[in-house]
């Protein structure tokens, strides 16, 4: 099949890599120079898994119109941020591709909303009609790890089941299995809930609160994940799946999780400016933070780990007195 990756971050020159090396047509697009030149010339991303020696037909191109004009089958590996100002001028021609395939982890800025209502929205598609081919991947995928071939899991969700099973089949190998889904939106907002969670994961590992401490926080934020998940749509089985409990897991334990890294820095005394200007990548669980705890408060939901994490994030509550006061609240039943 024919590729274009919109978006040369660690994630999506990982994935456009590994379609070229399963047999695709894939043309990468990167908006800065050095990353074009340097795909092009070295088969290396100089800014992103720089380590990665990438497939030598993979192609790179800083022009977006060139990227997309054969291709089948569009992959967006963009901060969700910054989704729909790069596809609005190219919606005539992305609405006419077999299918749209996003890979990044957020909800859009001032909406509150997720990857596949903005990309529907842009496209002018009623979302989970038989015009939606709108797929996400999602799970567990640390794109270090992928790069290096180990072995790993993740999961397709689209309304139409033969574009899932087509993407199934494009994306998986010997060391990256796909799993299908139908639940869009359960496994949508896994992926995003849980980067809110890998900060406060960092947090309890940068105080060295221990294992019981992170063993207890981390079983407290699954259950607030699924409470504001499933508040929002998803069915509550699809976030004890990979992409919502294996992503957690993954992202609250691995070095490699930036989320988790900020959390790290904020428990070191960082501040999340400082954290965020020495970092090319964006951090999308500081903006989920904020757009969960909105969307708490507007479904009268209590998600004190999230509030928790927003103080420390947007207030500058110390770190050590977020973890006081939840282990503070009054007392209730594991089940609240």
């Amino acid at each position: 099949m024919k590729f274009a990756v919109i978006g040369a971050g660690s994630w999506g020159t990982t994935l456009a890599s590994l379609l070229s090396e399963n047999g695709h047509q894939v043309k990468l697009w990167a908006r800065e120079p050095e990353v074009v030149t340097g795909i092009n010339s070295e088969h290396r991303n100089p800014f992103f898994v720089s380590h990665l020696l990438l497939h030598d037909n993979l192609v790179c191109t800083g022009n977006l119109n060139e990227a997309i004009a054969e291709a089948e089958i569009a992959l967006l590996s963009i901060p969700s941020g910054f989704i729909r100002s790069v596809i609005e001028p190219y919606r005539d021609t992305l609405k006419s591709l077999a299918g749209i395939v996003n890979v990044a982890k957020g909800f859009e800025r001032g909406s509150g909303r997720r990857v596949s209502q903005v990309i529907c929205d842009v496209l002018g598609i009623e979302a989970d009609s038989d015009n939606d081919r709108v797929a996400c991947l999602s799970g567990p995928n640390l794109a270090d790890e992928v790069a290096q071939k180990k072995l790993g899991a993740s999961v397709i969700a689209a309304p139409c089941q033969e574009l899932s099973q087509q993407l199934q089949e494009s994306f998986s190998n010997n060391y990256f299995r796909i799993y299908r889904h139908s639940d869009r939106t359960g496994v949508e907002l896994g992926g995003t809930l849980k980067n809110i969670f890998a900060i406060g994961a960092g947090i309890v590992d940068g105080l060295e609160l221990g294992d019981n401490a992170k063993a207890a926080y981390l079983t407290r934020s699954l259950h607030e994940l699924v409470r504001l998940g499933t508040a929002l749509g998803g069915d509550a089985q699809t976030f004890y799946g990979l992409a919502g409990l294996g992503d957690l897991m993954a992202t609250t334990s691995s070095p490699l999780s930036r989320n988790h890294r900020l959390g790290m820095a904020l428990a070191k005394g960082q501040s999340l400016k400082n954290f965020t200007e020495s970092t090319k990548m964006v951090v999308e669980g500081v903006e989920a933070a904020k757009i969960a705890s909105e969307w708490g408060k507007k479904l009268t939901l209590q998600l004190p780990i999230t509030e928790e994490l927003c103080r420390v994030l947007f207030e500058g509550c110390p770190p050590g007195i977020a973890a006081a006061n939840l282990m503070g609240r009054s007392l209730k039943a594991e089940t609240d």
